[in-house]
């Protein structure tokens, strides 16, 4: 989930000139990659806080099979960055759509949460994943404001 957060808050920061020139889709690559590393990293120092061993290959290998969905978070805006650049879509236009894939994605969490879990989608996951996307773009907007 906070993989999307980030790369909302990288998309929400690319201009009009690092969409054209495809520095928006490198930064919203690195950022989603980045905070890939970041997360398993975080999962292997907390397992070895709790249990001094090293690691072992499996659990290193679920850790980052469990990651993977922060890693290709950026996937989708980043494609429709690409497009920008490549003059596929308007700057604004892959700016815009880059956007709300993510917010999508984030106010699709709660039903794609019941649905793995066996669960039939509720009403109540879609609101909180509306609340969830709420959310992820006022921290997007935050982070814009407070880096800008």
């Amino acid at each position: 989930m906070y993989g999307n957060v980030t790369v909302l808050g990288a998309v929400a920061s690319v201009g009009t000139e690092q969409t054209l020139n495809g520095r928006a889709t490198v930064l919203v690559l690195v950022t989603a990659a980045s905070t890939f590393v970041a997360h398993v990293l975080a999962e292997l120092v907390g397992q070895s806080i709790e249990a001094p061993a090293r690691p072992q290959a499996h659990a290193v290998r679920t850790d980052v099979r469990d990651a993977w969905p922060i890693a290709t978070s950026g996937t989708p805006s980043a494609l429709l960055l690409a497009f920008g650049a490549w003059g596929v879509l308007s700057s604004a236009m892959a700016q815009l759509l880059a956007a709300c894939i993510v917010l999508v994605r984030l106010a699709l969490t709660g039903w794609i949460v019941e649905w793995l879990s066996g669960r039939r989608a509720s009403v109540a996951a879609l609101w909180g994943g509306i609340v969830l996307a709420a959310i992820g773009a006022s921290i997007a907007a935050v982070k814009v404001a407070v880096s800008h």
